[in-house]
C-alpha cells in the first residue's frame, strides 16, 4: 500500500498515545519532555501523551507515568503547544495486581476474558464509581496543566476497556452514561475529547459475537473522536502493534467498516495508518501516527523514513526499562535526539 497526503480533505494527524518509560517512580523526567517536544510540530494536529495513570489508579508497569499536581506536566503540555501541536493526554488505569505478559501472544485467551468478568464482578458498583470519579478528577487536573485534548483509554484490556463492554460488564450502560457526561462537560469547557477502544480482543470466540454492536455503541458517545486500536495486551499484542502486512490490512479494513457505519462520527485510524491509501479512506477518518514518529521525529516532513520494525521500542516485552529505537542514531541529518541504550 502507498500513502497519499494525509492532510487531504482536511484530514488531521495525531501522535497517538505511547508510554516511553521516561518516568522513574511515575514522575516524567527531562527525557520525557524532550521526547514529546521533539515530535510536536505545526504539521501535527495533536500529540497525545500516552497511558498516564489517573490519581488513585494502578500502573501497567513500573515505568508508567502518574498524573499529579507536579509542574512537570505543565512543562510537557507547554512544550507540545510551543511547537504548534494541540497538547493531549491519554488517561488510563489498570487494577491492583495487574501484570502484563512479556510474550506477544498469550496462551489462553478464554481465561483472560473469564478473569476480566470475574474482576469486574468483584470490583462491584462502588469500585466502578470510584474508578470513574478518578477519571473525572484526572481530566480536571490535566486541563489545569494545559492539556486541551483528553482521551479515555478504554482499550487493550485495561480497566476501562472491561467496564465499557457489556459482554464483560453487565453494568456497562451505566459506565457509558458516566463517560458521556464527562465528554459533555469537557466540551462545554472547550476541551476536545476522544476515547480509545479495541476493535478486537484477540479471543476469536469472544470477538465473534456482538463486536459491531459494541463499536457502534461507543460511536454513539459524545466524544469528538473514536480512536480505533485493537487487541488486549494479555491476549495478542500483535493486534496492538501490527507489524505483519496482513494484520495491517485487516486493521485498516475493520477500522473503515466502523467509520462507514457511523458517518457522523470522527475516527482516528491507528496501527501503521500511514501505510493506508488515505485518499480512499472515509472522509470522517483521521490519521494516527506512532511508531513512525518514534523512529523519526521529522517523519511528517520525511515520510519515506519511518519505522523499520526493529522492535526495540517494545521495551517492556524485552525486559527493558524505557523505550529506545534502533533508528535514532540514523535520524535525519545523522542526529541522535535521545541516548540509545544498547
Amino acid at each position: 500500500m502507498t500513502s497519499a497526503t494525509a492532510t487531504s480533505i482536511d484530514r488531521r494527524i495525531f501522535f497517538l498515545g505511547v508510554n516511553p518509560g521516561y518516568a522513574p517512580n511515575g514522575v516524567p523526567d527531562s527525557r520525557y519532555v524532550e521526547f514529546y517536544q521533539r515530535r510536536a510540530s505545526s504539521r501535527l494536529y495533536c500529540a497525545i501523551v500516552g497511558n498516564v495513570v489517573v490519581p488513585g489508579g494502578y500502573s501497567s508497569n513500573n515505568a508508567t507515568p502518574k498524573l499529579t499536581s507536579d509542574g512537570v506536566w505543565a512543562s510537557v503540555a507547554g512544550a507540545i503547544a510551543e511547537k504548534g501541536s494541540l497538547p493531549g493526554i491519554q488517561l488510563a488505569t489498570a487494577w491492583e495486581g495487574y501484570a502484563g505478559i512479556r510474550k506477544f501472544v498469550g496462551a489462553e485467551p478464554g481465561q483472560v476474558i473469564a478473569a476480566a468478568r470475574a474482576l469486574v464482578e468483584g470490583i462491584g458498583a462502588g469500585g466502578i464509581d470510584r474508578a470513574l470519579t478518578e477519571f473525572d478528577e484526572a481530566a480536571q487536573i490535566a486541563i489545569g496543566h494545559g492539556f486541551r485534548h483528553i482521551q479515555c483509554h478504554a482499550a487493550h484490556g485495561y480497566l476501562l476497556s472491561l467496564l465499557v463492554d457489556d459482554r464483560i460488564n453487565r453494568d456497562a450502560e451505566r459506565v457509558l452514561d458516566r463517560l458521556a457526561d464527562l465528554a459533555d462537560r469537557l466540551a462545554s469547557s472547550q476541551v476536545e475529547t476522544s476515547i480509545r477502544i479495541s476493535l478486537r480482543t484477540g479471543d476469536v470466540r469472544f470477538d465473534a459475537t456482538g463486536t459491531d454492536r459494541f463499536h457502534d455503541r461507543i460511536a454513539a458517545l459524545p466524544f469528538d473522536y473514536i480512536d480505533l486500536s485493537s487487541g488486549f495486551y494479555n491476549i495478542d499484542k500483535r493486534l496492538i502493534y501490527p507489524s505483519r502486512f496482513d494484520v495491517q490490512v485487516d486493521r485498516i479494513a475493520e477500522s473503515r467498516g466502523v467509520a462507514e457505519r457511523n458517518p457522523a462520527k470522527a475516527f482516528i485510524l491507528s496501527g501503521r495508518a500511514w501505510q493506508a491509501k488515505t485518499d480512499e479512506l472515509p472522509t470522517n477518518m483521521h490519521i494516527g501516527v506512532c511508531r513512525d514518529l518514534i523512529a523519526n521525529p521529522d517523519f511528517l516532513d520525511d515520510p519515506g523514513n519511518g519505522c523499520r520494525n526493529r522492535n526495540k521500542c517494545h521495551y517492556f516485552s524485552r525486559g527493558e526499562e524505557y523505550l529506545v529505537c534502533a533508528l535514532w542514531s540514523k535520524d535525519v541529518g545523522g542526529r541522535s535526539h535521545l541516548p540509545v541504550k544498547v
